[in-house]
């Protein structure tokens, strides 16, 4: 088995879970072998994790033309249910109470942040100050850490 199906060998037939099982056995073989640099293998599949997005959004447009050229709201093809659909999107940036809002939700989201860093600089369980402005004793609890090992890729 190679590390990757060529394009048009996946079986047509096979649903999303279908797939997705086919993929976690497919990893788990590669994996097991031990044939492989499981971090070269990574790597490179984030490379292709890059290029297929990039095409399939190039090529998005111009499949949405052949689609709507069927004059078919939905029809099955190439064993996929294709569906052509209409969605509202909607720009709300022209109401002065909306700007307000979003304004004061934009805000709210920069205080929030201050805050997470102001609570990682707790040492211990907790830390209580008196506020200058209302002279109430304001209690600060410490944020629980958890560390989580991972990998980042860049390209």
């Amino acid at each position: 088995m190679g590390l990757v199906k060529p394009i048009g060998s996946l079986e047509r037939g096979l649903s999303k879970e279908g797939l997705v099982a086919l993929a976690e056995s497919d990893a788990e073989e590669v994996i097991s072998s031990g044939q492989y640099d499981l971090l070269k293998v990574y790597v490179e599949m984030k490379r292709y994790e890059v290029y297929f997005s990039t095409v399939m959004e190039q090529i998005k447009s111009a499949a949405l033309v052949l689609a709507q050229e069927t004059g078919l709201k939905s029809f099955n093809y190439a064993d996929a249910q294709v569906t052509n659909i209409k969605r509202s999107v909607f720009k709300f940036d022209r109401d002065p109470i909306w700007c307000k809002l979003h304004d004061d939700f934009e805000f709210l989201k920069g205080r929030i942040k201050l805050h997470e860093e102001t609570l990682k600089k707790i040492e211990g369980e907790k830390e209580s100050f008196i506020d200058e402005e209302t002279g109430e004793l304001i209690e600060l609890i410490a944020p629980t850490e958890e560390v989580v090992e991972t990998i980042m890729v860049r390209l």
